[in-house]
């Protein structure tokens, strides 16, 4: 009976350590695989943490060279900046200097302006004075007229000049130099009116000169004619200033004797025939024809005072009008 029973207590025993060998069979194959998953997703998950660890590796590598990109062309745009300034600097400088010198010349022109203003002032004070004289000539021209017109001597006064001339046949026989008696007449009645015309107390102020000029035709040498011409208008000065002229007073004489020349012209201005029309007459050589008779004559001419400066100031005004220039 005993020995069965050992022989069960044996198989049983095997078969609890079988059991037991299966089980930890089973637990180690677990723990395998259990290991083995585990090291399986470690290394899943380095591979990942690898891949993204180069992942980021390589944006780090680019947002590194976008930095150096943006560095660089934040250095150019440094060393356009600073250039730009240094630009605006010299610009600055140079647009100062500009300043100055356009302060500069609105200061000049300014002065030129101002003197441009007195200039005009002064040239239309001028311009007002010359206006006065020349409306004075003429005044007085018109009152000869009517004065010798008045007193019945039949004597052309040219309207622009004052001009009176007288031929010399009524004056001085041919060639000579002695008055005649009809020239002593005519100077009689005209020298009082003309010289008390002249020397009114309104006008004496104005006539500056009073001038007797002789003029010959044409024939003949011009140092004979000149002589001759010379010695008519001084004889006729002569006697104007000497006892024959009972026209005029003693006064009279001597305020004429301060402003009265005589000159000799000799044919330097001739007399030349016009037609009807007023054309001067031509030879057949087509020069002009001397009026001999009209060119022998005895001219009586007065100057304002300061008349060459009102012909230069009218020529001037009369240059600027027109050319349309500004005073």
């Amino acid at each position: 009976m005993r020995p069965t029973a050992k022989r069960r207590r044996r198989g049983e025993n095997g078969s609890y350590w079988i059991s037991y060998s299966d089980m930890m069979a089973g637990m180690l194959f677990t723990f395998a695989l259990i290991l083995f998953m585990a090291i399986y997703q470690l290394v899943d998950l380095q591979q990942k943490k690898t891949i993204e660890l180069e992942t980021k590796e390589a944006q780090l590598s680019t947002q590194q060279s976008l930095l150096i990109d943006q560095e660089a062309e934040l250095r150019d745009k440094e060393e356009l900046l600073a250039t730009t300034t240094l630009m605006l600097e010299e610009q600055q400088k140079e647009l100062d200097e500009n300043r100055t010198a356009l302060t500069a010349a609105q200061q000049s022109l300014s002065l030129q302006q101002s003197k441009i203003d007195e200039q005009a002032a002064l040239l239309a004070a001028q311009q007002t004075e010359i206006d006065k004289l020349i409306g004075l000539r003429s005044r007085i021209i018109e009152e000869l007229r009517d004065e010798l017109r008045g007193a019945g001597l039949d004597a052309v006064v040219d309207r622009k000049t004052g001009a009176i001339a007288f031929t010399g046949a009524v004056l001085f026989d041919s060639g000579k130099n002695e008055l005649k008696d009809s020239g002593k007449s005519l100077l009689n009645a005209f020298i009082p009116v003309y010289i008390r015309t002249l020397m009114s107390e309104e006008n004496e102020g104005y006539v500056g000169e009073i001038i007797i000029e002789g003029h010959t035709d044409t024939s003949g040498s011009y140092l004979t004619n000149l002589a001759l011409s010379q010695e008519r208008a001084l004889a006729v000065a002569t006697y104007c200033l000497g006892p024959e002229m009972v026209g005029l007073t003693a006064q009279e004489k001597t305020l004429l004797q301060s402003i009265l020349t005589a000159n000799g012209r000799s044919y330097a201005d001739p007399v030349y025939q016009t037609d009807e029309s007023g054309e001067t007459l031509l030879d057949e050589n087509g020069q002009p024809v001397v009026d001999m008779d009209a060119s022998r004559r005895v001219v009586f001419k007065f100057r304002m005072k300061d008349t060459e400066m009102i012909d230069q100031m009218s020529e001037i005004l009369e240059g600027v009008s027109e050319t349309g220039g500004s005073l």
